[in-house]
């Protein structure tokens, strides 16, 4: 091993840029030349290689290929400018740069520093708050910090010793309320030592009354926690109570404990406006009627209202915020067969529950909406489709939209799309980066994730589905815009078709690699795990399982909606099998199978009789 070593080293003089000095040939896909990866110990690096059948190392170890010449490996790297070197046998030699984000540790001695990681942008809080100020620096030193006319030389600990990491936090008093400053932090010094300072990147406000703000555009996000997950996602003019901002986002009081935060570009100030912080509007009258779907109802409001919607077993739970119930009357379409009751409730302060009782099973999906700029509430209720359910059409009547996930363009700044046939991958232009994922042998996710889509969509329309594609080629649909494409084209089910990566610095091989499936809603699990005990019974990789997953297209709505991860293009032997069109057939008949087994319909030959679900 040494000696190999010492010609390795040898061989990476004598061609330090990565030429061949004989007939073979090595070809890093990923990483790509001179990509800025997080703090990693380790991370994965593949490719391929010709011939397929020489021994392989990169950095000195010994790396396995797959019997097309397709490799990938997991190996150490180190902070910096890193280089994986690759060499065969035959002493043809490659190299690819990387840049490992990882600091090196900082001394506790040497020239000393002390910076801020709290309070970046401007903050606003109320008085009785805690602030909680926090700094990274050199460890084992004595910290304090100051806010102008609020306080002077508090303490700040570090957390755990050694760590250079400083915390503490100050609670804002009645004498603090309209003060504003920057903070400040120090190192304590010795007679004859030299200390560190900071100063935080954005001023502290305190304040002691709620803003009334507004969202400014369609589908803004409110989340649990600054970098927590989704809690709501409102239109345009919806009121909301902020009582605090910190960096780039506010936080938004919602009824009691309830609160949440959203990103401050997208609500703006609202002055002037008659809006109760206990209340911003009483609930009227409900009113249902029948619709083409299933049911539609109207509810009375003054103001346009923070919401959540939840679908439930019986049917769907809307509760709105700085509500107070005054509903007095609901009002039944005789002919709207969905809707078998509705029920609400004064929840808390400030909260209603208004619950649509469906029956168990009979709730398809759901949309709430302020309609034509109303301050009204509208809130369509979806039945269930019917299908034929009788061979050899069982889907007959149905209306599948199947989306093949990414699109056949680089991601460059400023929203850009630039075609991916303009470039190759290897001179992808500076700023960009691919749209999906990449193979060993340079296959493309978003090729195959068409191919298995087209494939799908001969076999539920054999099946008698109407089936529509949210992209039939290279052009270039946005992701936001396909679920709506699905509401558009009249969708009873919506499947996202892609394979699998994963992030830099995981193990590829730490845990069996194979086929998943993801859900967002409660109407949707029910089509995700048949789909996915489809795959079990005839897909031959490991099942990773059946999943919640908070992905955009997994968020629809109005029907239950499914995203499929069927292989992993990053592993040599799943990227090949993924490029076989048989592979490609057994996927696409699982999936429908799969579609067959959630509508209930009945086994082949076994009459025309009607399914039972």
């Amino acid at each position: 091993m040494l000696k190999r070593t010492c010609l390795y080293c040898l061989l990476a003089l004598l061609a330090p840029g990565g030429a061949a000095l004989s007939a073979g040939q090595i070809n890093f896909v990923y990483p790509p030349e001179g990509l800025s990866i997080p703090a990693v110990a380790k991370t994965f690096v593949f490719g391929n290689i010709a011939p397929s059948t020489a021994a392989f190392f990169i950095n000195g170890e010994r790396v396995s290929v797959h019997s097309n010449g397709a490799f990938i490996a997991y190996l150490p790297v180190s902070g910096g400018d890193f280089v994986f070197n690759g060499l065969l046998d035959d002493g043809t030699m490659a190299r690819r740069l990387i840049k490992v984000r990882q600091p090196s540790p900082q001394p506790s001695t040497g020239t000393l520093s002390l910076e801020f990681t709290s309070y970046a942008s401007d903050t606003e809080v109320m008085i009785g708050e805690h602030l909680k100020i926090s700094a990274s620096g050199t460890p084992d030193h004595e910290a304090v910090c100051s806010l102008e006319d609020v306080f002077e030389g508090l303490r700040m600990n570090e957390l755990p010793p050694g760590s250079g990491r400083y915390y503490a936090a100050y609670r804002l008093k009645e004498k603090d309320l309209g003060k504003k400053g920057f903070l400040k932090a120090r190192f304590k010094a010795g007679l004859f030592a030299h200390g560190a300072s900071a100063k935080s990147g954005g001023q502290v406000q305190i304040t002691g009354r709620p803003v009334l703000v507004e969202t400014s555009t369609d589908t803004v996000i409110l989340r649990n926690a600054p970098d927590g997950g989704y809690m709501m996602f409102l239109p345009r003019g919806v009121k909301l109570v902020s009582d605090g901002r910190a960096n780039g986002q506010r936080r938004i009081a919602l009824s009691g404990s309830d609160q949440g935060w959203v990103d401050d570009s997208k609500v703006q100030p609202v002055s002037g406006a008659d809006f109760p912080f206990a209340y911003g509007s009483e609930t009227g009258a409900i009113r249902l009627t029948k619709t083409p779907a299933g049911s539609s109802a109207a509810i009375t409001l003054y103001e346009r209202l923070p919401y959540t919607a939840e679908a439930m077993p019986w049917g769907l739970r809307l509760t709105l915020y700085y509500a107070n119930l005054h509903t007095n009357w609901v009002v039944y379409d005789t002919a709207d067969t969905l809707v078998k009751n509705v029920a609400f409730r004064q929840a808390g302060a400030g909260r209603v529950e208004i619950d649509f009782e469906t029956g168990p099973g009979e709730l398809w999906g759901y949309e709430v909406s302020y309609p034509n700029g109303s301050k009204s509430m509208q809130v369509e209720l979806r039945a269930k489709p019917k299908a034929a359910l009788a061979w050899p059409k069982p889907l007959s009547g149905l209306t599948v939209v199947l989306d093949a996930g990414h699109s056949v363009h680089y991601k460059c700044r400023d929203n850009k799309r630039v075609p991916m046939k303009d470039f190759a991958y290897a001179a992808m232009p500076e700023g960009c980066y691919l749209d999906g994922a990449v193979g060993p042998m340079g296959t493309f996710e978003v090729n195959v994730n068409l191919d298995i889509t087209r494939k799908l969509q001969a076999r539920l329309e054999a099946l008698g589905a109407a089936v529509k594609l949210t992209r039939a080629g290279e052009e270039n649909v946005e992701l936001a815009d396909r679920p709506k494409l699905a509401r558009d084209l009249g969708g009873d089910l919506f499947i996202s078709v892609h394979n699998n990566a994963i992030g830099d610095g995981e193990d590829p091989f730490g845990k069996p690699r194979g086929f998943s499936f993801y859900y967002y809603h409660r109407q949707s699990r029910d089509l995700a795990a048949a789909m996915h005990r489809s795959f079990v019974n005839n897909i031959p990789l490991p099942d990773e399982g059946l999943r919640y997953g908070d992905y955009l297209v997994a968020r629809l709505t109005w029907m239950p909606s499914v995203l499929v991860e069927n292989a992993y293009m990053i592993i040599p032997r799943q990227e090949e099998m993924l490029n076989n069109p048989g592979f490609q057939d057994l996927l696409a008949e699982g999936m429908a199978l799969g579609v067959l087994d959630f509508f209930g319909a009945p086994p082949r030959g076994a009459g025309n009789g009607r399914g039972k679900k």
